[in-house]
């Protein structure tokens, strides 16, 4: 709902000085005020002079008085809820180029980001790649007296992500401080961090990533499941480079999440690809992992699919991929 939508995307317009300060000219400004302008021409002309209640009333939380009307003025900042309630008035065209116009910023760091408005195949890979190896992280942080909030991707192979994943974020965010951090816990790990809360609430609370401890409460998003089968694809690219490798004769992996299994096997089932489960057992002795198992026999036809619409990035797992299919 709205209100959920304004809390994950607390991201306001950085508005140009020219909005504030008429002395103040450049392009960018002069550009959004005329967009602006046009927008309160064509909603005056077809609803009335009070259509700005109509729009405070689309968004769907308490707009303070006269806000809206500083909004289309181009003197305040305008969250991306309220532009994107605009397109229901008939304006896509003109929502669409105020959002192009302009930047947005996260209201706790203050950090200028880009959100994405549509769902493309690199934030959906990017999406399988945190549900399989990375996190979603709150801490509470006695020195500042708030919260923390954070994306972090993780991989042994320090090159895929520098030369593979974060490229992808910067690309899809317009963000540059992505910090690469390193441990060795039974292995040595690389890990990439944003500490962005509203990165970390578009990837949460817009496409359903879990946040902290996920493990056990993983599963295929229901904005994910809602797509046509061949358009989830990067999804699966995502969780291949992150969990899913070479398993018994075919490929595969174990998770804590046995409605994860279960997803991906129905998932799979519907691009006509048989993956099954071998039961569960205890990781030393400690959790349950619940196995999931793509057959040697049907990863030829999962490559394939793979293949025409968004491969795996990480050489090896391709490698495994082709092997398996047998591809020379």
């Amino acid at each position: 709902n709205a209100r959920n939508l304004r809390q994950c995307l607390r991201a306001y317009s950085v508005l140009p000085k020219y909005c504030k300060n008429p002395n103040y000219k450049n392009e960018t400004a002069v550009e959004l005020v005329k967009i602006l302008q046009k927008i309160d021409k064509k909603l005056t002309a077809k609803i009335g002079p009070n259509w700005k209640k109509k729009w405070e009333e689309k968004i769907g939380y308490p707009i303070k008085n006269r806000v809206s009307e500083e909004w289309i003025r181009g003197r305040a900042s305008i969250p991306l809820i309220a532009i994107e309630k605009l397109a229901e008035f008939g304006l896509e065209k003109e929502a669409d180029e105020l959002a192009e116009t302009i930047e947005y910023v996260c209201s706790t760091t203050q950090q200028v980001v880009k959100i994405p408005k549509t769902l493309n195949q690199d934030l959906l890979y990017l999406s399988g790649f945190i549900l399989g190896d990375g996190s979603l992280p709150v801490r509470f942080d006695k020195v500042e007296n708030n919260f923390q909030y954070a994306v972090v991707l993780v991989s042994g192979n320090k090159e895929f992500l520098l030369s593979e994943i974060k490229p992808l974020l910067e690309r899809s965010f317009e963000i540059n401080s992505i910090s690469l951090g390193y441990y060795n816990h039974g292995g040595p790990t690389w890990e990439l961090k944003i500490a962005n809360k509203t990165i970390y609430r578009f990837f949460n609370q817009l496409i359903g990533v879990p946040n902290g401890k996920k493990a056990e409460k993983a599963c295929i998003p229901d904005l994910i499941k809602q797509l046509p089968p061949n358009e989830a694809l990067p999804f699966i690219a995502g969780l291949i480079d992150s969990d899913i490798g070479k398993h018994s004769k075919g490929m595969g992996c174990t998770f804590r999440s046995k409605k994860l299994v279960y997803d991906l096997i129905d998932y799979l089932a519907k691009l006509g690809i048989v993956a099954k489960s071998y039961g569960s057992h205890y990781k030393d002795n400690k959790y349950i992992q619940h196995d999931f198992s793509i057959p040697k026999s049907q990863v030829k036809k999962l490559k394939d699919i793979l293949g025409e619409n968004y491969l795996p990035k990480r050489k090896d797992r391709l490698n495994t991929l082709y092997y398996l299919a047998g591809v020379r």
